[in-house]
């Protein structure tokens, strides 16, 4: 969980059943308002969950939504984005109160917080979860992992080794670079590279038979 949407301790853990059932809910409550083509773009630990089956999260952290209306008669559809907002349209922030409701959750379970972090390079986005009125994506794990890297919490430290693992990048100059093309150069700051390197060395011991790092070299980012 990215933690942009302000979790509290009560909050119940969510793992990827769970938030499969939610989103089935929200496409139930879509479906009855005759509400489709909605489209969102998730991160933090909702995406982890979804794409690693072990993982919990206690909010899904939306990074951007889309919504295309189906065409009238005559009208050609196209590929164009017709609303992309951190602010979610009407009719999606009432399915997702009315899903709050039904099972016990925070209003804002479902929440655009962590939009303003969305990367500006290329998400490659995969798709996690899709029913008729709602498709859920997330950005590649090369980008959730320039993300958590950008991020450099303490509570970031595992899941970006774990994707390290999954990315196979074992390099701190590919680590910064990913940084940068997510963020800008200005991005990668001394935070970052002490986070990567504790994150390296946590996935090494995880994954020991990994392609060997090199030594630690600090940036290479023209600081």
């Amino acid at each position: 969980m990215t933690g942009f949407g302000q979790p509290v301790a009560g909050d119940p853990q969510l793992g990827a059943d769970d938030i499969r059932h939610l989103f089935d809910q929200v496409s139930t409550h879509l479906r009855d308002a005759g509400s489709v083509g909605h489209h969102l773009m998730i991160a933090g630990g909702a995406a982890l969950a979804l794409m690693w089956q072990d993982r919990t999260t206690r909010d899904v952290d939306v990074l951007e939504h889309r919504f295309r209306a189906p065409a009238g008669p005559g009208e050609r559809r196209t590929t164009a984005v017709d609303f992309i907002s951190m602010r979610f349209p009407a009719e999606l922030a009432r399915a997702a109160r009315q899903v709050a409701d039904t099972e016990g959750l925070r209003r804002n379970w479902l929440n655009g917080a962590a939009a303003i972090f969305t990367p500006a390079c290329e998400l490659h986005p995969q798709v996690l979860h899709q029913s008729d009125p709602l498709t859920v994506e997330a950005p590649a794990p090369s980008v959730l992992l320039a993300m958590k890297l950008y991020a450099a919490r303490a509570t970031d430290l595992q899941d970006a080794a774990r994707l390290m693992g999954d990315t196979n990048l074992a390099y701190p100059d590919e680590l910064y670079a990913l940084v940068t093309d997510a963020y800008g150069a200005n991005a990668v700051t001394d935070t970052t590279i002490d986070f990567a390197h504790h994150a390296l060395q946590l996935a090494q011991r995880s994954t020991p038979t990994r392609r060997q790092q090199p030594p630690h070299r600090g940036l290479s980012t023209g600081r």
